[in-house]
């Protein structure tokens, strides 16, 4: 049995994970990940529900996208985002499973609509 092949697969599988969880560090990055999970969102749609700023959302799709963790299309003025890869899939369902993202999509909300957070804080 070659171990040389499987220990090089392994390192692979351990860099690619090492990435993917390097560009989701960001919480509100993960917040993007989950809500895109539910269906295809445009930036106003993922700022409604996200909060924050329309730079700084933008900056952590711009992140995403280069990363290949989601994917995008314009259809005239606005631009369509997406999940690209089945691997945050699963981590989506993991979040959901704990209730994480339900959660954080309901203090992030109580806590904008009662003005407590600024742009800065989503960084």
């Amino acid at each position: 049995m070659n171990t040389g092949i499987n220990d090089e697969l392994r390192d692979r599988v351990f860099d690619n994970a090492a990435e993917l969880f390097a560009v989701l560090a960001a919480p509100c990055r993960i917040r993007i990940v989950c809500e895109l999970c539910r269906s295809e969102r445009n930036v106003g749609e993922l700022l409604m529900v996200v909060g924050g700023s329309q730079p700084n959302l933008s900056h952590h799709l711009r992140a995403l996208f280069q990363a290949g963790v989601v994917s995008r299309r314009r259809d005239g003025a606005k631009v369509y985002y997406r999940l690209a890869q089945q691997r945050v899939e699963a981590l989506c369902e993991i979040f959901q499973g704990l209730g994480v993202a339900e959660r954080a999509a309901d203090v992030a909300g109580a806590e904008a609509q009662a003005g407590l957070l600024e742009p800065k804080e989503w960084l």
